[in-house]
């Protein structure tokens, strides 16, 4: 039987903080799991629908198990809560989750995979399993003089609301003017108010004394932790810059983007393209669009009289690239995604290089299809110069490697590749080279019986 003295010792107000406030902090801990992931699984829809599932599935077992308790209600609430905040603020903090990846991949042999699904089964799966209970629990707080469909109807309503919020807040306030740090902390102090609301004081201060003193160790292993290792985060990226031997390195997502070197040298494969488009093209006077800003590294020495526009999703990047790694940045900006702006703009232009990638080796799954490539096609004038860098390995063994290769290609006829090194082990990066040229559609070969090559020859020499 359900103990009637604990249902009418908290008043309808504060159940229905207590409501609100978990939908809240449930929906921003799905939120903060995605983006905290982002660096070391990328941001692809495998993994996105990955991180879902295993939050509705633990929270539908949270449901069921919330509603098979008939006693003890607000200890259990307590000590979900408890467990909840201590688990969000270590669990998702960028120090717990990097080391749980390297020593994934040294037990696991890479298989990234793997250890997400080991991660999410025993950080994420138990803290939403604890958070899911909340809402059937506190249906038990209610007095009953409403039928079971009203109340249910209301409390699921406030926990919707709180859950608006939570999705609200957390990706278009928080992180992206607080920082990533600063969330997580910020759902500790939600769950932190809610153990207040249901302590009883003074009789239960050591809990109170417990919970002040795991909030200050949550503050210091989140915010002075990113802090001291990032000049900048929000919901699109850790943002850092390193001093190395070579040059100044700036990492998104703890992967270099951009290297700012001696006289503004670039990674090799900038230097390449800047050799290609400056040296043995001597381009002047042409409009580049560079999809994927990173640090404005490729105009950083010089636009050799060209008019650069990059494109970047982030709308901050420019800022944080001005006041941490490149001051002057040589060109116009516009945030948007890529495919958005390629779809959208009714310029043509001489040269586009697509540079994106959401870490070090991973460029987002829509950037990578026929459709987009086809938009790049169509944005380029007649004559124009597609360049594209790809991280793949160069024997084309693998599917990716293949397939990337494959689907540039139905598009662009005329290109040609070159990988800065040639490994079938390790991925590198391969710089695609295509025209917009007249002939991409030559579907004319040379064999024995009808071979021209001899003429085809004298024609251009």
């Amino acid at each position: 039987m359900v103990n009637q003295a604990q249902t009418s010792a908290y008043n309808p107000f504060i159940i229905q903080l207590v409501i609100l406030l978990e939908g809240f902090v449930t929906i921003s801990f799905e939120i903060l799991t995605i983006r905290q992931l982002i660096p070391v699984v990328g941001n692809s829809v495998i993994v996105t629908s990955l991180i879902i599932g295993v939050f509705l599935l633990f929270l539908a077992y949270g449901y069921r198990k919330g509603g098979s308790y008939n006693e003890r209600f607000i200890p259990i609430l307590k000590f979900n809560f408890i467990l909840s905040a201590i688990g969000i603020g270590i669990g998702l903090s960028y120090g717990f989750i990097k080391g749980f990846f390297i020593l994934g991949a040294k037990l696991l042999s890479g298989n990234i995979f793997v250890t997400l699904l080991i991660y999410l089964l025993l950080v994420t799966a138990p803290l939403v399993y604890l958070l899911g209970q909340t809402v059937p629990i506190t249906l038990n707080l209610y007095k009953q003089q409403q039928t079971v469909g009203a109340t249910g109807g209301k409390v699921l309503h406030i926990s919707t609301l709180g859950s608006f919020l939570g999705a609200v807040l957390t990706s278009l306030i928080l992180m992206n003017y607080v920082g990533v740090a600063w969330t997580i902390f910020a759902n500790y102090v939600v769950l932190a108010i809610l153990i207040l609301l249901l302590l009883e004081l003074p009789k239960e201060v050591v809990q109170l004394v417990a919970v002040i003193a795991m909030g200050v160790l949550i503050y210091f292993i989140n915010i002075q932790w990113e802090n001291r290792l990032f000049v900048h985060t929000n919901s699109y990226g850790n943002y850092q810059v390193v001093e190395t031997s070579f040059g100044k390195v700036l990492e998104i997502n703890d992967s270099p983007s951009s290297l700012l070197g001696k006289n503004a040298a670039g990674f090799a494969y900038i230097e390449y393209i800047k050799k290609v488009l400056f040296q043995d093209l001597k381009l002047q006077n042409k409009v580049i669009l560079v999809l994927g800003a990173g640090g404005f590294s490729l105009s950083a020495e010089s636009t050799h009289n060209n008019h650069f526009i990059y494109v970047d999703v982030d709308p901050k990047i420019k800022k944080i690239v001005e006041r941490n790694f490149l001051t002057g940045i040589k060109g116009d900006f516009i945030a948007a995604d890529a495919r958005e702006f390629l779809n959208k703009t009714t310029e043509k232009y001489d040269v586009i290089v697509g540079d994106t990638y959401s870490n070090q080796i991973a460029i987002p799954a829509h950037l990578l299809t026929q459709e987009y490539f086809a938009a790049m096609y169509q944005a380029l004038k007649p004559g124009g110069i597609a360049i594209f860098n790809v991280v793949a390995k160069p024997t084309l063994a693998d599917a990716y490697s293949k397939r990337i290769d494959n689907t540039i290609r139905t598009i662009f006829k005329n290109c040609m590749t070159a990988p800065l090194q040639y490994t079938a082990v390790q991925p590198t990066n391969i710089i695609y080279i295509c025209n917009k040229a007249e002939n991409a559609n030559d579907p004319m070969i040379y064999s024995d019986n009808l071979n021209r090559a001899t003429l085809d020859y004298f024609k251009v020499h």
